[in-house]
């Protein structure tokens, strides 16, 4: 949503500011997919591959904790009838505190991976808005739309593969 109303803006302020474009009556206009280019650019891929590994990691300790605690559980069910009161009160207090930590971990661990993502996102999205802008300005577009936000323009040219080539000869 928040893509669809920059280009929104974009496009009224060079509309409006492009009124002596208009007026030679010729406007160039072109389209670049920025998130096809996140991904295909090497930068993404490498980004991509680390957040996949640190999430495999938090996954694979997530599962480990789920299975203690399922582990947990079945003692405590089995040693219900042989555990004097106090002592099946303590483990079923144990169990809780566990399981409370267990949902925290869960919790915290979705989150540390958004915003790991997002930051690793932004931070290619910039990078990518620098070479989308002066791959624009060399080819003479007078506008650029991210391609995502538009549904149909008859003669527009798509600029994404060449600010990948650009992108990724940059590095």
């Amino acid at each position: 949503m928040s893509r669809l109303l920059m280009a929104l803006c974009l496009l009224f302020s060079v509309m409006s500011l492009s009124s002596p474009v208009l007026a030679q009556g010729v406007m160039k206009i072109g389209v670049v997919n920025l998130q096809r280019a996140i991904n295909e650019v090497a930068e993404g891929k490498k980004a991509r591959a680390n957040l996949e590994s640190r999430m495999e990691k938090i996954k694979a300790e997530v599962e480990s904790r789920r299975k203690e605690l399922e582990t947990m559980q079945e003692s405590l069910e089995a040693g219900e009838m042989m555990l004097s009161e106090q002592a099946l009160a303590e483990k079923r207090a144990e169990f809780q505190t566990k399981y409370v930590e267990f949902q925290q971990m869960v919790v915290s661990s979705e989150q540390e991976m958004g915003l790991l993502q997002n930051e690793l996102t932004n931070d290619l999205l910039e990078k990518l808005y620098k070479v989308a802008q002066a791959v624009g300005a060399e080819a003479g577009y007078n506008l650029l739309l991210e391609s995502t936000a538009v549904v149909y323009v008859n003669g527009v040219a798509d600029i994404t593969d060449l600010v990948i080539t650009r992108f990724n000869d940059k590095k």
